[in-house]
């Protein structure tokens, strides 16, 4: 046959040559999912819708088993029993939907998420200011009895619904969103000004802790000048890990004083928390991200974290 008119007439071979053979979603995945697992296919095969289903299936369910297989799992607390699971829209209150596993299976559910011991507001903070250092409220606990209220501080020289606004000579003089005018400020007895003050807040004494606010934090000043807990900790309660009480709980924060390193003026952290219990029964509180703890400043130390499971 001449070569220019086997040319001509190779639309009509290919159409005869690849008669039903149709390049449809299956067979993709399929010298995909082949291709991945580093085998070459010896021949050709035509497959059966039927057959290729059930083929694509396997791979896929091998597939993410060795996937599943490579995941560390994340902490998690008990286990649940499911038993019954209700339909429809209406929600019971309280309830938790987990899935539509089937009568009797087990899955286990999420660590709660801690809760932190710090007051919240509209905008800003509820705040008071003492000698230029900010304080945050606490809602633990409620009122503060007389016998922990130590030497007078000084007294709120202003009131402002936004102090992150005030100047230095503000803050320096004290101001607060959360007390009125004339409200005096007091240490706590036995502690360092420094870490934690009280005010009366509607009638009753409460807890502020040294905070970082509107990117002011701890200056020159080293962790233990701003949260001043060593040889007075009860206990330690790290969120979603654990906790240590008595010498371990002082053994861990005196590796926390020591090593840790400033990072940031001013930062914070909302999901975990390392929650310290005092000897006075008072409750302090620090955010955590990372290796880093949040309080006046940004604190990273892995050191803690490492001592903190040894401890346990």
């Amino acid at each position: 046959m001449n070569d220019l008119k086997a040319l001509d007439q190779l639309g009509t071979i290919t159409d005869e040559m690849l008669a039903g053979l149709h390049a449809d979603e299956a067979m993709r995945l399929r010298v995909k999912a082949v291709v991945q697992e580093g085998r070459s296919p010896r021949r050709r095969v035509r497959w059966t819708p039927v057959v290729c289903c059930a083929a694509l299936a396997l791979v896929c369910v091998g597939v993410g088993t060795s996937r599943l297989r490579s995941v560390q799992p994340a902490p998690f607390a008990d286990p649940v029993q499911i038993e019954n699971i209700a339909a429809g829209d209406g929600a019971v209150e309280g309830a938790r939907t987990v899935a539509d596993l089937g009568g009797g299976a087990l899955v286990r559910k999420a660590a709660p998420t801690a809760e932190s011991l710090f007051a919240t507001a509209d905008g800003d903070i509820p705040m008071v200011s003492v000698g230029g250092a900010v304080y945050r409220l606490l809602t633990q606990p409620g009122d503060v009895g007389a016998s922990l209220r130590g030497e007078r501080l000084g007294s709120v020289a202003a009131f402002a619904k936004e102090p992150s606004l005030a100047s230095a000579e503000q803050m320096e003089a004290g101001i607060s969103n959360i007390v009125p005018e004339g409200t005096e400020v007091y240490a706590v007895a036995g502690m360092d000004a420094s870490t934690a003050v009280l005010a009366e807040v509607d009638g009753k004494m409460r807890l502020f802790q040294r905070v970082s606010y509107a990117g002011k934090g701890p200056g020159a000043q080293s962790l233990e000048k701003t949260f001043s807990v060593r040889g007075a900790v009860e206990k330690l309660e790290l969120s979603g890990v654990g906790e240590l009480s008595g010498e371990a709980a002082n053994a861990a924060i005196g590796v926390l004083l020591d090593q840790a390193v400033l990072t940031s003026a001013d930062q914070t952290a909302s999901r975990q928390f390392l929650t310290v219990t005092l000897q006075n029964g008072l409750k302090l509180q620090l955010g955590v991200s990372g290796d880093t703890l949040c309080g006046c400043g940004g604190w990273s130390c892995p050191e803690f974290f490492e001592a903190f499971e040894a401890g346990q």
